[in-house]
């Protein structure tokens, strides 16, 4: 949410919400108008800690309407008070001061209640001295306040929002950079695991005077694959998997992983659960040749197909 410093922001409409009452206060009889009083009371106890009290921009429900019941009950009150005294001209801040109120709840993320208490202020002030209040007794003034309010709290909202968009994007981002991080780091681990295996194989091959014998070639020949395999599937090189090639390649069966980047926005325990997948459909084959393959910009994210010499349809031909 944005950080707003309360003092700062509401010091103007504070200094506004005492002034108003100033001058009805000074007019003659004031201690003997106990409505007034009261009405002045509550306005003072909706009115500050609506600007000031409580952190963020939005204040909870039951202020915002105790704010409602400010609006509906202040103007009634200073009608009263009027009607029992005969004197039209006590109370004038009421219009505005209502408007104060109502402009720091629309202000404070509660643009209904705002809405809902300028209409209640309309309508008692307009039924009681008609449509010439409006002008007279600054019922347009307070409507100006009030849309300002309105204008406010929808532009804070707005910035919220892409606040909270920005930052829900960058954690995102954040994350997957770091997944692809680790899975690189993890690869690289994993390279350098089979570097290590072949440099002892990669020596024999320089220091041999002749050709290499039967178990020899073969142990380079699967040295070669699981090269490839590194190289070419990525990702894709998870302890079971590396098992099920393994199997696969003692029976004869010709291997090829293929990472092309299908999965690298999923975390670990997922891949592994396709995987598990991918594997359980291999159960069945025992020559041939399965390439199992992870395309990028797909409905899917791994396919695994298996084939056998002589036969044209696949014996597997599935997608994840």
């Amino acid at each position: 949410m944005i950080s707003i410093r309360r003092i700062l922001v509401a010091g103007i409409p504070l200094v506004y919400l005492f002034y108003l009452p100033i001058q009805s206060i000074l007019l003659p009889d004031f201690a003997s108008r106990t409505i007034e009083i009261a009405a002045l009371t509550i306005y003072l106890l909706v009115g500050v800690p609506t600007l000031l009290a409580f952190t963020g921009i939005r204040i909870p429900i039951w202020l915002a309407l105790i704010n409602l019941f400010a609006a509906v009950v202040l103007p009634a009150l200073i009608i009263l008070q009027r009607q029992e005294i005969g004197n039209d001209k006590i109370g004038a801040w009421v219009v505005m001061g209502t408007g104060v109120i109502l402009t720091a709840a629309a202000v404070r993320q509660h643009p209904r209640i705002a809405v809902l208490g300028l209409a209640s202020l309309i309508t008692q002030i307009v039924l009681s001295y008609g449509p010439i209040s409006l002008i007279r007794d600054g019922l347009v003034g307070a409507i100006v306040f009030v849309l300002a309010g309105l204008g406010v709290s929808r532009g804070i909202r707005r910035a919220n929002e892409e606040s909270e968009k920005y930052l829900a994007q960058q954690t995102k981002s954040l994350a997957a950079i770091a997944a692809l991080e680790a899975a690189e780091s993890a690869r690289q681990e994993r390279l350098q695991e089979v570097l290590n295996q072949a440099i002892p194989m990669l020596k024999k091959i320089t220091s041999a005077t002749g050709a290499l014998g039967g178990s020899d070639r073969n142990q380079a020949k699967l040295l070669e694959l699981t090269l490839r395999d590194e190289m070419r599937g990525r990702a894709l090189m998870l302890p079971a998997l590396k098992a099920e090639v393994a199997r696969l390649r003692s029976l004869g069966v010709e291997v090829a992983v293929l990472d092309e980047g299908g999965m690298d926005d999923l975390d670990l325990p997922t891949k592994e659960q396709l995987l598990q997948k991918a594997i359980a459909t291999l159960v069945i084959v025992s020559n041939g040749r399965v390439t199992i393959r992870s395309p990028k910009n797909e409905s899917f994210r791994l396919t695994v197909v298996a084939t056998i010499p002589g036969q044209a349809a696949p014996v597997v031909n599935l997608r994840f």
